[in-house]
């Protein structure tokens, strides 16, 4: 739990079951202005407090009556509280010290017989426990996230710090570019620009906040940005040393307080995917002046609609279908089902917003389709697993409610409802949505629908 500042003052939680001391102490600590003290006479009574409260640092004496300040430290640690603790406790006591440590107790002091020079040290104590404790949560939030974003992408990947060193290199990036990590790892100088450039220059991961012409001037096409995001093309790339089209997402990595630690850029080679699409451009083109689809296959929605999904579902070549499922809105712009298709083309090929309009579409020309709200509450899905955006979790889990309003024996909606609620902490309701599922299946097998 974060500590709540009170005006912003460093908060401290005092307990000790002398009264004296108490007042003595929150006096001393509270004469700069920068600290507030709030006490308490035992073990017992600080529990109730950190229940509905939350503080900087803990402050809490050994000896006390019906529960020891070590136990109080070990039943906040086992809670996953790791607010700054300080033991603060008469001399004689050396043995509690290892103990005190043992737990993750951050400092140990005596109170000795100069109290006010004791009192200066636990000052001293507080602000550096809680200054630390600080860096701590910036460095775990930043190799939390970066190790969580390149691990869970299948993308090649790398990440750098402030300086441009490289501190990360995943496996799939030693794969595409034979550059293993350990010639990678800690070099600047935009040393992960050679295996695409055979030269040193900046990539995406170093462009946020330059103007787009900037970002051009490096041959790089089809520029969006998104808050943290910036994504692009390269033409002029080279993979093992022949020609590649490269697609490009750098993302910024922040502490808590917005401030930057570093970034992360995710590689694909979309060669392969560009010349398909330069060719069926030109195929486009031919069909255009030919008619030659319109004379096989006739002016009919059906006739589209039935291509458009044998191209997908047999086929698998979802930018044909799309094409197809556009002639069919192009003759018939209240076609749900071209657009519900057409956007599970798009989220096949990874293009998310594009498929999460077409299902819009689709549900506001017909809001009662339930695999509308289905298949949208997949891109949703997916799209927040690719930005670890908890919000687009919650929008899925509403679309599969409505499915299961509907449809309450889809087996797929609930699963897909668990894995959203899993991510977002839910664990309790994600395994009641699991248990769902599995109690369907094993009532009838049948029941799997998609």
């Amino acid at each position: 739990m974060a500590a709540t500042p009170w005006n912003g003052k460093i908060s401290v939680l005092f307990i000790d079951d002398e009264p004296a001391l108490l007042e003595v102490t929150k006096l001393f600590l509270e004469r700069s202005g920068e600290l507030q003290v709030e006490t308490c006479r035992s073990a017992v009574e600080a529990l109730e407090v950190l229940k509905t409260r939350s503080f900087d640092a803990i402050v809490c004496d050994y000896e006390m009556p019906l529960m020891n300040g070590i136990v109080l430290l070990k039943i906040l640690r086992a809670e996953g509280d790791l607010t700054p603790f300080i033991v603060f406790t008469g001399r004689g006591r050396e043995h509690v010290i290892v103990e005190a440590l043992n737990n993750r107790a951050d400092f140990f002091l005596s109170k000795g017989q100069d109290p006010k020079a004791k009192f200066a040290e636990l000052d001293r104590m507080i602000r550096q426990a809680i200054s630390r404790r600080a860096v701590e949560e910036s460095l775990e939030v930043a190799d939390r996230q970066m190790v969580d974003i390149i691990n869970h992408m299948p993308d090649a990947s790398f990440a750098i710090d402030c300086e441009g060193r490289i501190i990360s290199w995943n496996r799939a990036m030693e794969d595409l570019t034979g550059v293993p990590a350990a010639q990678m790892i800690g070099k600047g100088n935009f040393e992960y620009a050679l295996p695409f450039y055979g030269k040193r220059r900046p990539l995406l991961v170093d462009l946020f906040g330059k103007p787009e012409a900037d970002i051009r001037a490096l041959s790089y096409r089809n520029i969006q940005r998104e808050g943290n995001t910036l994504t692009a093309e390269n033409q002029e790339a080279f993979i093992r040393g022949r020609p590649a089209v490269l697609w490009s997402r750098a993302t910024l990595i922040l502490d808590r307080k917005g401030s930057v630690l570093g970034a992360i850029e995710s590689v694909r080679d979309i060669t392969d995917i560009r010349k398909t699409a330069e060719r069926q451009e030109a195929e486009r083109a031919r069909e255009k002046e030919t008619g030659l689809f319109d004379r096989i296959f006739g002016r009919s929605t059906s006739s589209w609609f039935k291509r458009g999904v044998d191209l997908y579902y047999k086929q698998g070549r979802f930018l044909d279908a799309i094409e197809c499922f556009d002639k069919v809105i192009e003759m018939d712009p209240a076609h749900v089902e071209a657009w519900r298709e057409k956007g599970v083309c798009f989220k096949e090929l990874g293009r998310y917003e594009e498929a999460l309009q077409c299902f819009d579409r689709a549900i506001d020309l017909d809001a009662k389709v339930p695999a509308s709200y289905y298949a949208k509450g997949e891109a949703l899905e997916r799209l927040g697993r690719e930005r670890g955006d908890f919000s687009l979790y919650e929008k899925a889990v509403a679309c599969f409610d409505i499915v299961l309003q509907e449809e309450p024996e889809n087996v797929n909606a609930w699963n897909y409802r668990g894995v959203c609620l899993k991510e977002l902490g839910r664990f309790e309701e994600a395994r009641r949505s699991f248990d769902k599922a599995q109690t369907l299946l094993r009532m009838n097998p049948r029941t799997l629908s998609h």
